[in-house]
């Protein structure tokens, strides 16, 4: 699937199906994302305070209880004061261009039983069927952190595998940026 056909016209499609196989969703998901007409998409982010580095009105922020929403509203107004901590809420805003920084809700919460991670929230939704029922996903992840880090222990990990894995790609051996 691509954006582009024979003559350098753009193809927009009219219909994407959630239930292609595994190799279609790796070899095309960011380009159905770009065209998906989601609903909503909510990215939470949960960890101890101390694993924070918040900037401008947000640096006041403090925790209340055992659990405190710093911050809930558009990505768009969160990044600028949480830069070193809405990196995935950024890259969700990117990879779903139907909503972007505006249209995604992140969520930031400082927990005081998150010692030793951080959590992540993504839910997303599509609009709502001739039945009234939308489609939608939730997925919950649990990255280990040292206490106070910014960064889970478990991301660089991932980060050089997924280098790896490109690099053993039979069509594009190798790493490509743009």
């Amino acid at each position: 699937m691509g954006d582009r056909v024979k003559g350098g016209k753009s193809r927009h499609p009219d219909l994407v199906v959630e239930v292609a196989h595994p190799k279609i969703i790796h070899e095309s998901g960011a380009q159905i994302l770009r065209h998906a007409n989601l609903l909503s998409l909510r990215v939470t982010m949960a960890t101890h305070p101390d694993g924070f580095r918040l900037e401008g009105p947000l640096a006041a922020a403090h925790s209340t209880g055992p659990r405190t929403v710093l911050y809930e509203g558009p990505v768009r107004g969160l990044c600028p004061f949480a830069p070193r901590n809405s990196n995935t809420m950024a890259a969700a805003a990117l990879a779903a261009p139907s909503l972007g920084f505006d249209g995604v809700t992140g969520v930031l919460v400082a927990d005081l039983s998150l010692t030793d991670m951080h959590v992540v929230d993504v839910e997303l939704s599509g609009h709502p069927g001739p039945r009234g029922r939308s489609f939608a996903v939730h997925t919950h992840r649990e990255n280990p952190a040292e206490p106070g880090a910014v960064t889970g222990s478990a991301t660089v990990t991932a980060f050089w595998r997924s280098l790896l894995a490109c690099c053993e790609l039979p069509s594009r051996p190798g790493i490509h940026l743009c």
